[in-house]
């Protein structure tokens, strides 16, 4: 099992460090999200949100806390930081991110997703926002990636392949597995799926 400082170092290198530019994404709706690996019971754990069922879009879905750009925000690292406080209670300091993965689109609503990634010894007890997160689920990492597998049942969704994984029951798909897949390639070294 990977400690915190080996965890960092292996992932480090597939990160960019650069804040992607808003104007990178004009034909897109804009959004970020914060993937918050944690240690706090020991292992590392990866902190995923199940959204509402009251929602407009991705109603039910497992995702990571975040949310659309805002003009408010400075940057897409601070609507990521801005959103997850919002809907899950968690301030997390600018500092303490480590970079972002490569974005990713949504399959049903046009969103270009910005996941920004952090690794913290523990988090604090959360509160979530019972508008937007039904609950928080809060899985082993490892344990999450070993069930990564083809996603058939929305393949005809892109012309690029799609991936699922599973948690206590929990399909996690689209964007959300598709940012799950990089973390997976990186810390498992597993590149031919």
């Amino acid at each position: 099992m990977l400690n915190k400082d080996a965890l960092n170092f292996t992932i480090e290198p597939i990160l960019s460090k650069q804040s992607p530019q808003l104007t990178c994404f004009r034909s897109f709706r804009i959004a970020a999200v914060l993937v918050i690996i944690h240690y706090t019971n020991g292992s590392p754990h990866i902190l995923l949100t199940k959204r509402t069922s009251t929602l407009k879009m991705h109603k039910g879905e497992i995702a990571f806390p975040g949310g659309a750009f805002s003009q408010q925000d400075k940057s897409l690292r601070e609507t990521a930081i801005r959103e997850t406080r919002e809907e899950i209670g968690l301030d997390i300091n600018q500092k303490d991110i480590l970079g972002s993965l490569l974005s990713v689109r949504t399959l049903t609503s046009n969103f270009n997703i910005v996941p920004f990634v952090t690794v913290q010894d523990k988090i604090l007890e959360t509160r979530i926002l019972i508008d937007e997160v039904q609950r928080i689920v809060n899985a082993p990492l490892f344990d999450l990636l070993d069930t990564l597998e083809i996603d058939l049942e929305h393949s005809t969704m892109s012309k690029e392949r799609l991936y699922r994984l599973t948690y206590e029951n929990e399909i996690i798909w689209g964007a959300t597995a598709r940012i799950l897949k990089q973390l997976y390639d990186c810390l498992t070294l597993k590149h031919d799926f």
